[in-house]
């Protein structure tokens, strides 16, 4: 009979690896709801002004929300912290995006799309980690 031998990954590179999926998640759902919102837009002739920035910010909530809780379910422990790193990793990607787009980098929006993100990943981790098993 063959022995069967089992990887076994250091808790760190567990963690590293549940981040790293999360956040490139969360980037693709924040490019995919981004370019809807832009085909939306442009279909609609015109938008608001006043409305661009809360609607940025409600995407990339979404996404850092979805971002925690994909990182969470692939680890399956310390939601919390794992929504929050996620969160935090894809408002840093946001940020070297705008800071390449638009040159200026303090501003009280990223301050809140910060905040935002960072409790919208763990929000989303800690959903992910402790929500109730179904009894089968």
């Amino acid at each position: 009979m063959k022995s069967v031998r089992m990887i076994t990954m250091k808790p760190g590179m567990v963690l590293l690896r549940s981040i790293l999926i999360g956040t490139v998640g969360g980037a693709a759902i924040c490019t995919v709801l981004l370019l809807l919102a832009a085909a939306v837009i442009q279909s609609s002739g015109k938008l608001p002004q006043d409305l661009l920035q809360p609607l940025v910010l409600v995407i990339c909530g979404i996404s850092a929300f979805f971002s925690g809780f994909l990182s969470a379910k692939v680890s399956r422990k310390r939601g919390l912290l794992l929504g929050a790193g996620c969160g935090l990793l894809l408002f840093l990607l946001c940020l070297i995006g705008g800071v390449v787009n638009s040159h200026d980098v303090a501003s009280v929006s990223s301050l809140t799309r910060l905040l935002v993100m960072v409790f919208a990943g763990a929000l989303g981790g800690y959903l992910a980690v402790y929500q109730s098993q179904k009894i089968r």
